[in-house]
């Protein structure tokens, strides 16, 4: 069975201009994010996202769901490597992926990030997709992100 995995970062792109509310997710762009896994039910999504170190697992399932996303959509979050080593530890997720999943083979991944600088030279380029931080997910985007799960 093949994987494809979404990796989420969520400052900048579910939470646009962060400076403005910390810990909401913006209504249009969760929606953005439910119009792709209506497109696109069975990739599933593995938290890159800083949030990660600051809440438990479980926080982040709940304002998942809170949100009305899929939360069988996600499969876990990458490891703690260091600060700045996003695509290192994006990298690191998909070499142990195999052992975490067993019976299971990564196909497609993208990397949805408003700072894709850190993940450079660790991913493809063609696999990653940047957020302008004040506007987040937005349509354009998410047509891109289609297309690239859909080839």
């Amino acid at each position: 069975m093949n994987l494809d995995i979404l990796f989420l970062d969520i400052d900048g792109v579910l939470n646009p201009d962060k400076a403005r509310s910390s810990n909401a997710f913006s209504p249009d762009c969760v929606a953005e994010l439910k119009r792709f896994f209506a497109a696109r039910p069975d990739t599933k999504v593995v938290f890159s996202t800083s949030w990660r170190l600051g809440f438990p697992f479980f926080v982040l399932g709940w304002l998942w769901h809170h949100h009305g996303l899929p939360l069988q959509a996600v499969v876990g979050r990458t490891p703690v490597i260091a600060a700045d080593q996003r695509g290192q530890e994006v990298r690191k997720w998909l070499e142990d992926a195999p052992t975490l999943h067993l019976g299971c083979n990564i196909g497609r991944y993208a990397a949805l990030d408003d700072e894709i600088e850190p993940l450079m030279g660790w991913l493809p380029r063609k696999t990653l997709f940047r957020c302008d931080p004040y506007h987040g997910l937005t349509p354009d985007i998410t047509d891109r992100l289609i297309r690239h799960f859909s080839t």
